[in-house]
């Protein structure tokens, strides 16, 4: 199984507990304590695997980071346990999109002084978020599409 799997599943569910008891992981309870009317969230951290797991308010895995570069504290990720492409740069990750006819996104930033550009690709099934530095790719995530959040919400 790959992590991509993962997406939309329950955390009780039997294949999260897998991971959960095989990499002896904690889940970290959020919860509003500012009353800002913030939906409780749960995250999960594998630091020694390069994987942080983010849950909504019903306990669904709904955003997924990998980090492709050692950073905050994590380890680089093990690129084939991930399940979704890795582009070798912006470029590539766009010519991937428009080949298949996939909506994408781009944009870059300079945030803390370091520059990052980005792309968003809509895989259908999820977003794939590609952040590259001035080193290359640096870190990767997937999350669940808006409509497929909302349909959890019962908002669709």
């Amino acid at each position: 199984m790959k992590y991509i799997d993962l997406l939309g599943q329950q955390l009780k569910s039997n294949d999260v507990i897998d991971v959960l008891e095989c990499g002896d992981l904690d889940v970290i309870y959020a919860f509003d304590r500012l009353y800002e009317n913030q939906p409780d969230e749960y995250w999960v951290a594998s630091k020694k695997e390069g994987v942080q797991l983010h849950f909504n308010e019903d306990q669904k895995l709904d955003l997924m980071f990998f980090y492709i570069m050692p950073d905050e504290g994590f380890s680089k990720c093990d690129q084939e346990t991930l399940g979704v492409p890795i582009f070798s740069s912006r470029a590539d990750a766009r010519e991937r999109a428009d080949s298949e006819g996939r909506e994408f996104w781009t944009g870059e930033t300079d945030l803390f002084g370091v520059y990052r550009e980005w792309i968003k690709i809509d895989f259908g099934t999820h977003h794939h978020h590609s952040e590259f530095r001035k080193a290359g790719l640096h870190r990767v995530s997937a999350s669940l599409p808006p409509t497929a959040q909302q349909a959890s919400d019962g908002q669709a």
